[in-house]
């Protein structure tokens, strides 16, 4: 890429990339810096895939001390080319796999594109992430469950609870059972006949 005369095109910040013209191509770099990891990595290398199948060359510029040197093979069998840069230069690791196919530009040009490789692990990709979302949807059906196992052990012992504290409701039932007086000058009930009946007055005082 350093050898190719290339001139610079325009920059794009938000997707992270520089673009340079040269030789009847376009050269695409995405750029990473020291805060970025794998993930970003893996993502570049996608960007990257696509812009090959549109027929454009992709590099990566990338921390040396970022990526291991399968995972930078890896990158550069599916036709990414690599920028390694460290404190002082600059390392240009191009595509390893070039398959030149017919497909022509509109200036007559050949374009270089892995079109099977790349499609192969585009599949590879897109059954990965079929993969990954089927397991978020199980660990997100085992976090339910396990909520619904705590709210189902608090009500629980909700219930358990209010079932203790219930008090007991027996009912007395106390029978009026007349008292017997002991005393013997208590009166005694008489029949109506016998109230105020004046012959009654008269036996008593003769007894």
């Amino acid at each position: 890429m350093s050898k190719q005369g290339l001139k610079f095109e325009g920059s794009n910040v938000e997707e992270g990339t520089l673009r340079f013209v040269g030789d009847g191509s376009t050269y695409v770099v995405k750029m990473l810096d020291e805060t970025d990891g794998k993930p970003e990595l893996i993502s570049a290398a996608l960007q990257s895939a696509f812009w090959a199948v549109k027929g454009e060359r992709p590099y990566i510029l990338v921390p040396k001390s970022m990526a291991s040197m399968d995972e930078l093979m890896a990158i550069r069998l599916h036709g990414i080319g690599l920028l390694l840069y460290g404190s002082h230069e600059i390392e240009e690791l191009p595509p390893i796999v070039k398959h030149m196919r017919g497909d022509k530009k509109e200036d007559g040009s050949k374009v270089s594109v892995e079109h099977d490789s790349i499609l192969h692990m585009l599949e590879r990709i897109e059954r990965l992430e079929r993969l990954i979302h089927k397991m978020n949807e199980v660990d997100a059906l085992v976090s339910r469950l396990e909520r619904l196992e705590v709210l189902y052990g608090e009500i629980s012992n909700k219930l358990l609870a209010l079932e203790g504290a219930r008090p007991l409701h027996i009912k007395t039932t106390v029978l009026d059972i007349p008292s017997k007086s002991n005393n013997p000058g208590s009166e005694i009930e008489l029949p109506s006949f016998m109230k105020d009946n004046p012959w009654l007055d008269i036996l008593a005082g003769k007894g």
